[in-house]
């Protein structure tokens, strides 16, 4: 073999890996982008201080875009150290489906209950005792109709036998 047939050879086997190489780099970031987590949603939160330095935090969260299903969350939190735990803390969400007759179905956490008010309107409610936190979660099929979705999410505790924190809410939706 010739010197210049030989660095043509390694040119053309450097070239095909260098090729290989961006290929897959590419790929792999193109995967990346498909499969991430979709980072629309809705949020809101409101929290009260209470005597003794804790804090209970009331939030709601719902995707923002969806095609058929829409996954939700509400949380009643407490933080802070006096006392470490409520006798108990509540979580109260309405979810609702917003449009001309429109309707959703409505998954949600096993130890919640669910009411549906009407076809458009339903509410999650779960009561945690001797704890710091009352989570619902699950998720929203609104119909076609739909213009947009609503979570308000509405948060109460009994802390000690002298604090009881009335409902407060937060409402992630359209205004």
């Amino acid at each position: 073999m010739t010197t210049t047939t030989a660095k043509s050879t390694t040119r053309a086997k450097s070239m095909r890996r260098r090729l290989a190489h961006a290929s897959s780099a590419a790929l792999t970031a193109t995967v990346l982008v498909f499969s991430a987590t979709p980072t629309h949603a809705t949020s809101a939160s409101t929290s009260v201080g209470l005597p003794g330095g804790n804090r209970i935090a009331v939030n709601a969260w719902h995707c923002s875009l969806y095609a058929n299903a829409c996954d939700w969350k509400a949380s009643t939190k407490m933080s802070g150290n006096s006392p470490r735990k409520a006798r108990w803390i509540q979580n109260r969400a309405e979810l609702e489906a917003h449009g001309v007759e429109v309707s959703v179905s409505i998954s949600k956490n096993p130890e919640a209950t669910l009411t549906m008010v009407n076809k458009s309107l339903g509410v999650v409610r779960w009561r945690n005792t001797n704890a710091r936190i009352s989570d619902t979660f699950g998720q929203m099929r609104p119909s076609k109709g739909t213009v947009y979705v609503s979570t308000r999410s509405c948060g109460s505790a009994q802390v000690t036998g002298a604090i009881k924190v009335s409902e407060k809410c937060a409402y992630a939706g359209a205004s």
